[in-house]
C-alpha cells in the first residue's frame, strides 16, 4: 500500500527483476491484476514491473468523490515515488492518468504506451452520459464466483482472453454477505466516467517531450481512426499502433499484442 496525502491507501503489486521498470495502470472499473496476462507474456529478462489499483478500484481505498483527475495523476506520482524514466503503460482512464502525471512531473516516464487513453478535446467539463448512467444501474453482486464468471463470459466480456477474465473475476470482486461483490462500487465507476471529460490533458500533451506509443483497437467504439489521428497530432513524438480485431478493451482481448508492443518499447525499437 502507498498512502497518499489525503490518507487514501493505493494498492500496488510488483515483480520481475532488473532495471527496466514498467508501471501498468488499468482502465475504469477494473483492477491491477487484469494486466497479469500481458505481464506473463513479457520475455525480457532485465525488467521489473509495478501495477496499481486506481483509487476506488481493486484493493485501494475509495477516496471521496469527485475523483478529480489531478488527484488521480498525483496518485500515480505517489506510487512512482523517486522512480524516474519508467515506461508507463496505461489503458483508457489509466492512459489518460499517466499522461497527465507526466505533464505534472516531466521525466517520470521515459516512454508512454497509451492504450485507448481518455484524452479528449475541449470543452473540459464534468458530464454524465450513457456510461455513467448505465453504470449506476449495474449489478453489484452475484450468488457465487462461478455465477459471475458465467455472466461475464457469456456477455460483455466474452471476447476476452480467458486468463484476463479469470483475473478480473478473482481480483475485481470480493466475498460479502450478499455474495460475490464488485470491489469497484458502481457509484465510484460512474464518477470516473463523469469526470473523464473534465481535465485538460488534451492541451497538456503537446508540451511533453516523452515519446508515446498510441494504441487502439481496430473496432474501437471510442477511438475511431479520425479521432485517433487527431489525438496523435497533439503529441511531439508519437507512433500509432492499431490492434486487428480488437475493440476498446484491447489489453484483455489480445494481451499478446500488447505484450509485443511493450517488448518493442523496452527494447528501444
Amino acid at each position: 500500500m502507498v498512502e497518499r496525502a489525503d490518507t487514501t491507501q493505493i494498492a500496488t503489486t510488483a515483480g520481475g527483476r532488473g532495471a527496466s521498470d514498467v508501471l501498468f495502470v488499468h482502465a475504469t472499473g477494473f483492477c491491477k491484476e487484469v494486466w497479469n496476462p500481458v505481464i506473463d507474456r513479457l520475455v525480457s529478462e532485465a525488467f521489473s514491473w509495478l501495477s496499481m489499483d486506481q483509487r476506488g478500484h481493486g484493493d485501494s481505498d475509495p477516496g471521496t468523490p469527485p475523483n478529480d483527475w489531478d488527484l488521480l495523476a498525483q496518485d500515480v506520482i505517489g506510487v512512482l515515488g523517486d522512480r524516474v524514466d519508467v515506461i508507463g503503460v496505461g489503458h483508457s482512464s489509466g492512459g489518460g492518468v499517466i499522461a497527465r502525471a507526466e505533464s505534472f512531473r516531466p521525466g517520470s516516464f521515459s516512454h508512454l504506451v497509451l492504450i485507448e487513453p481518455i484524452i479528449f478535446p475541449p470543452p473540459f467539463q464534468r458530464m454524465d452520459g450513457p456510461m455513467s448512467e448505465g453504470t449506476r444501474r449495474r449489478r453489484r453482486t452475484f450468488p457465487s464466483r462461478d455465477d459471475a464468471f458465467e455472466r461475464f463470459a457469456s456477455g460483455p466480456f466474452g471476447s476476452w482472453a480467458p486468463a484476463a477474465l479469470t483475473a478480473y473475476i478473482d481480483h475485481g470482486f470480493r466475498m460479502s454477505n450478499g455474495g460475490w461483490e464488485l470491489k469497484c462500487d458502481p457509484e465510484v465507476e460512474a464518477d470516473f466516467y463523469a469526470e473523464g471529460l473534465n481535465h485538460d490533458t488534451w492541451d497538456r500533451v503537446e508540451t511533453m517531450d516523452v515519446p508515446v506509443t498510441l494504441v487502439a483497437g481496430e473496432h474501437s467504439n471510442t477511438h475511431p481512426r479520425p479521432y485517433l489521428d487527431a489525438l496523435a497530432s497533439q503529441f511531439r513524438d508519437v507512433d500509432v499502433a492499431v490492434v486487428p480485431g480488437a475493440g476498446h478493451l484491447v489489453p484483455m482481448e489480445d494481451p499478446g499484442s500488447i505484450a509485443r508492443i511493450v517488448e518493442r518499447v523496452m527494447a528501444g525499437t
